[in-house]
């Protein structure tokens, strides 16, 4: 009887019609306990069975994004007839869709005008600015508490210059990306995607290139930390990489993208000397080409910070083709997301990587600890190898959803919304190193850890979180997380 609640609810909003009024009546048939009889159940499958007409779908606030684009995430048809318990799913879904594109701040999606056997859909959205030309710094380190804690807040450090952003360029979603950067890292860098194309707006393509400098290297690992070489005078590391890519989108919920891509890196001599194995065989330079494949499925509410339903990833790669430069990855990640009640929410998420064969250069080898496969609570170490798994189980409980008034005169952002969650959890982990040298001594053993913190949501897919986390050798502290957009 649910659906029952959520169509009657809807009935409010709209005319007082004689069709309302017979299914009213008949809803009130029904008896106050609760329990249904043996015809409440047959009246119940036949307005299950019954079809109702969309007769048109709006959509308003689109000023930039084109129409096709937000009716493509709406899934259902002007013109076309579908039972209600249909048509109640796919509106529910539609907005998780829209949102999950990126494009905007907020989406709602309703049914209005109900008259007979059919109805209208009504689409509104808040689009996001979508042109961020702005400077940019940002520590170059794994995480911010390497660079605060490790690093004394050094500015040596640091990448700043200026990051342009253009999203939702031609209103199909499609984004450029330029960066020119200064500091510890010299790079030039741009990239174009465009997941829109055809009549059907299934097919995309993306593009790349980008060169960087270095004046300073992770050449090795030591004691599960990183060991740079840095040369003032000289530039020690030179990498350029150009390529691309197309992808496939049969629905809002399933992804497939194909990439190839070459790169050139070379390096000083002195680090062929400190690490032979660095690129294999004393080399200090390679170029190999990089095929790339992956399939993602989200049927979750939210993909930055899901609390319900279930996304998972296959992926595959192959670098190199023969020499010392020739490695297969396999990777796949899940997670399952379940509402308990009372806004409490739990969650468990795992991964798999292989690296084959198990041989492979020191460029091959990072693994945990870099992006975000990590266990909370081991932020601080870096463990290499060729295989690993990972659990993360997490509880959480939504404790405010704070809508503030900003004061702007604008549509989009006179309300900016926080969600703020406590939470406790528990991580497992193991990598496998077939050479466990230089005292690593975190791979080839089972890990684990624990925490509990804070996590804050809004707008623009921004998710800071403060947690508070243990591992299993006797160490705690406070880690910062950021995901930004």
């Amino acid at each position: 009887m649910q659906w029952y609640i959520s169509f009657a609810a809807g009935f409010m909003k709209i005319r007082w019609q004689n069709t309302t009024i017979a299914f009213l009546l008949l809803i009130s048939s029904f008896p106050a306990d609760g329990q249904e009889t043996h015809q409440d159940t047959i009246a119940k499958a036949k307005l299950d069975d019954a079809l109702v007409t969309v007769r048109k779908i709006t959509v308003t606030g689109n000023r930039k994004t084109k129409l096709r684009i937000v009716l493509r995430e709406v899934y259902l048809d002007a013109d076309s007839s579908y039972t209600m318990p249909f048509i109640l799913e796919k509106i529910k879904n539609a907005r998780s869709n829209l949102m999950n594109t990126t494009l905007f701040v907020d989406a709602t999606v309703d049914f209005k005008n109900w008259y007979e056997d059919s109805i209208d859909i009504v689409v509104d959205v808040k689009e996001r600015w979508y042109w961020f030309p702005f400077p940019l710094f940002k520590p170059v380190d794994r995480n911010w508490n390497v660079w605060i804690n490790q690093y004394n807040v050094s500015l040596e450090r640091v990448n700043y210059g200026i990051k342009f952003l253009g999203n939702n360029l031609t209103g199909r979603n499609d984004k450029i990306n330029l960066y020119l950067v200064n500091g510890y890292t010299k790079q030039i860098a741009l990239t174009y995607q465009n997941p829109y194309m055809g009549r059907n707006l299934k097919w995309g393509y993306s593009t790349e290139f980008s060169y960087s400098q270095n004046r300073e290297i992770n050449y090795i690992t030591k004691g599960n930390e990183q060991i740079f070489f840095k040369n003032e005078d000289a530039f020690v590391r030179k990498r350029l990489t150009v390529g691309g890519g197309i992808s496939y989108r049969k629905n809002s919920n399933e992804r497939h993208t194909l990439k190839l891509n070459y790169t050139w890196e070379s390096v000083n001599d002195t680090i062929a000397i400190l690490n032979p194995v660095f690129f294999g065989n004393g080399k200090t330079n390679t170029g190999f080409p990089e095929l790339s494949y992956r399939y993602q499925l989200f049927n979750v509410d939210y993909i930055p910070y899901p609390l319900t339903g279930f996304k998972g990833e296959f992926s595959f790669m192959k670098r190199g083709w023969g020499g010392s430069m020739d490695m297969w990855m396999f990777n796949v990640r899940g997670g399952k997301y379940w509402p308990l009640g009372n806004k409490f929410y739990f969650s468990t998420a795992g991964e798999f990587t292989i690296k084959l064969p198990f041989d492979q250069p020191y460029y091959n080898l990072p693994l945990m600890g870099y992006a975000d496969n990590y266990l909370r609570g081991m932020e601080y170490y870096v463990i290499d190898g060729v295989a690993s798994g990972l659990l993360k189980n997490t509880l959480r409980k939504q404790i405010f959803d704070i809508k503030w008034k900003t004061g702007l005169k604008s549509r989009t952002y006179g309300v900016i919304p926080f969600r703020i969650f406590l939470k406790t959890y528990g991580d497992l982990g193991y990598v496998y190193n077939k050479y466990n040298y230089n005292g690593n001594t975190l791979s080839n053993r089972w890990l684990y850890t624990g925490g509990f913190g804070v996590d804050i949501v809004t707008i623009y897919d921004v998710v800071f979180k403060l947690e508070y986390s243990f591992n299993q050798l006797n160490q705690h502290a406070m880690f910062i997380h950021l995901n930004e957009f």
